[in-house]
């Protein structure tokens, strides 16, 4: 098939000529030779409107760019600079630039086609809305790199199956993937960023989750919600072999990492393998409750898992189902207490959370605390005078205690005070 340079039919790529025309009429003398090879030379193509041809389409075409994406396609008005129905079609190594207008970088319908190696910038809502309206097959998302933006990295609907996502990295504020139905391989990308979630499941058939990733989300790093409206569900789906680290950065320790959710106690899904996955946390402020919780979830195998430092913060797992089978998981889980820094008068009272760590910053001429007498002893508790410098403590009563002091502390008769040769710890 033909070669059809954009160049030739008077694109500049100098980034401020508009290149629409020419651009599209390439395209179009590509369709017009029942296929072909729309080449982009090195250069910023200014574009404003969109390359589609919306529900029509086009077929047998190949957007290809030149060297490491060096050919950047950047839109001058609210639209995406890439849309419509491809099929059998090619859209490689390109820079696409929805410029920050207000419009996702791809907004396309595919059919049996490749969209590989592009770098999708500038993007709203969506880095890639893929068959919001018409089904299409035997689909390739692979190796694009979607920088970070405000919405969904890729968000596919039931009309996108039989079809992979591999191979990309993928920053986003809502979930890095959102996918819908199935079948789909999810294998060997890179999710991170500021996401919601890493991987968003909604309601999926035979979904296979490889070897992903997963860093940073803000809830949990994948997450399943059945849709509201089934009775009951089937899904076949494998979550296998994935990296899943730093999450939870919402509300630490409230989320699990893997979450999977039925309806209710009535209507309940069915048929999910955790299998070899690695959970766990370094971050500060990331953290997570479970590391697979499962609520009212039938034909669940979680096994050979490894949950580590701050994997989870209440249990490894949480299962409320039939058929359930849990088994071969190991942990080397080191929980990382979470701090809550608290001014106190004198004699402030308060419940203590187990596993909490606490700081104590006494208010000016404070002398005297009083301790929570009801603690276990995962909390930690350290003492520091206004300035914000650790304090000496003076024994109570049946404690004993070396060197100077300058407080009393009050405290229950559970609560001894121990020196790690540093700071003092009431544990």
């Amino acid at each position: 098939m033909a070669v059809i340079d954009v160049t030739a039919y008077g694109a500049t790529g100098d980034g401020a000529t508009d290149d629409f025309a020419a651009v599209m009429a390439a395209v179009r003398e590509a369709v017009a030779g029942g296929g072909g090879t729309v080449f982009f030379p090195a250069g910023d193509y200014a574009l404003s409107g969109s390359i589609g041809d919306g529900a029509d389409g086009f077929a047998r075409i190949c957007l290809l760019g030149a060297g490491e994406r060096a050919a950047r396609l950047r839109v001058t008005s609210d639209v995406a600079p890439i849309s419509g129905r491809w099929t059998e079609c090619r859209i490689e190594n390109l820079r696409v630039d929805a410029d920050f207008r207000g419009s996702p970088a791809f907004d396309v319908e595919l059919d049996k086609s490749y969209v590989r190696h592009c770098w999708l910038s500038g993007w709203t809502g969506y880095g890639m809305r893929v068959n919001a309206t018409t089904d299409g097959l035997l689909n390739w998302i692979d190796d694009n790199f979607i920088e970070q933006c405000s919405g969904y990295g890729i968000y596919t609907t039931y009309h996108f199956y039989d079809s992979w996502i591999v191979n990309n990295n993928i920053g986003s504020t809502g979930p890095n993937l959102s996918i819908e139905a199935g079948p789909v391989r999810i294998i060997a990308n890179h999710l991170n960023g500021a996401p919601q979630n890493n991987i968003e499941l909604r309601g999926n058939k035979q979904l296979t989750i490889i070897g992903n990733i997963c860093e940073g989300a803000r809830h949990e790093a994948i997450v399943f919600t059945m849709p509201p409206w089934l009775e009951s569900d089937n899904e076949q789906v494998a979550i296998v072999g994935n990296n899943i680290t730093n999450g939870g950065k919402g509300a630490t320790n409230v989320f699990p990492a893997i979450g999977i959710y039925s309806v209710d106690a009535d209507h309940r899904t069915m048929g999910f393998n955790v299998t070899g996955n690695f959970i766990a946390n370094v971050d500060d402020g990331a953290g997570w409750s479970y590391a697979v919780d499962a609520q009212y979830v039938d034909n669940i195998a979680i096994c050979g898992n490894q949950w580590d430092n701050n994997g989870y913060s209440v249990a490894p797992v949480r299962a409320d189902g039939s058929n359930v089978g849990v088994a071969g998981n190991t942990s080397g889980n080191r929980t990382v207490p979470r701090r809550s820094v608290l001014t106190l008068t004198r004699d402030h009272p308060f419940d203590a959370v187990p596993g909490t760590d606490y700081v104590y910053v006494l208010a000016t001429g404070v002398s005297t605390v009083t301790l929570p007498t009801a603690v276990d002893n995962t909390c930690r508790y350290t003492v520091k005078n206004a300035t914000g410098s650790t304090v000496t403590l003076r024994a109570a009563a049946g404690q004993s205690i070396d060197g100077a002091a300058d407080f009393v502390l009050a405290t229950g008769a559970a609560v001894d005070v121990v020196s790690d040769g540093v700071n003092w710890w009431l544990i």
